[in-house]
């Protein structure tokens, strides 16, 4: 976070949520923030799902948005984490 950003600051360094079928009451989901970033590029193009590099349009931070599901007999399991990145973090995959 390169200044006070009112996106960022609302963002810890590394969160993680999940939802798995059959327990919705503990459903857990990235903070109201997350969505306000922006997508910079798919990291892995070929990939379906590939983990994500989303900028913050407010101060520019990076973030890596990360999903991963898994299909189970019993229904899904979704799985989002998203990191806060350095610049030169990011550069890695810009």
């Amino acid at each position: 976070m390169k200044k006070q950003c009112s996106i960022c600051t609302k963002l810890p360094h590394y969160c993680r949520a999940m939802q798995t079928h059959g327990r919705e009451e503990q459903y857990t989901f990235p903070p109201a923030e997350a969505g306000k970033l922006k997508r910079i590029k798919d990291t892995e193009p070929a990939k379906t799902r590939s983990p994500e590099l989303d900028q913050c349009p407010g101060c520019g931070t990076y973030y890596l948005y990360e999903i991963e599901y898994e299909y189970l007999a019993t229904g899904s399991e979704d799985e989002q984490k998203l990191t806060r990145l350095s610049d030169e973090e990011a550069a890695k995959y810009l």
